[in-house]
């Protein structure tokens, strides 16, 4: 037995206007590596977590950055940091 709807189902209640969205009952976990990105995000957790990731930057923006974080008696991290949080805040405007 299929839950997939008919097409002609799915159009028809556009056209009539009657949609309802349907919420999954069972959120499955899927099984990912206990360092991934993926896993990290997937997980809830109780605490602020750290996402740790990697940048593979090009070798003049990377002795930029270094110098930069010197300079500022920062790690390379917390530029990065404080650069995506610049970004994803002129991205919510």
């Amino acid at each position: 037995m299929s839950k997939r709807k008919k097409l002609d189902d799915i159009l028809g209640n556009f056209e009539e206007d009657t949609t309802t969205v349907e919420t999954p009952k069972a959120v499955k976990e899927t099984s990912t590596e206990t360092n991934s990105l993926a896993a990290q995000l997937a997980k809830p957790s109780k605490k602020k977590a750290k996402i740790r990731f990697t940048l593979d930057l090009e070798k003049p923006l990377d002795d930029r950055l270094t110098k930069t974080a010197k300079k500022l008696n920062r790690t390379k991290a917390d530029l990065v940091r404080i650069a995506v949080d610049r970004l994803l805040e002129e991205l919510e405007q």
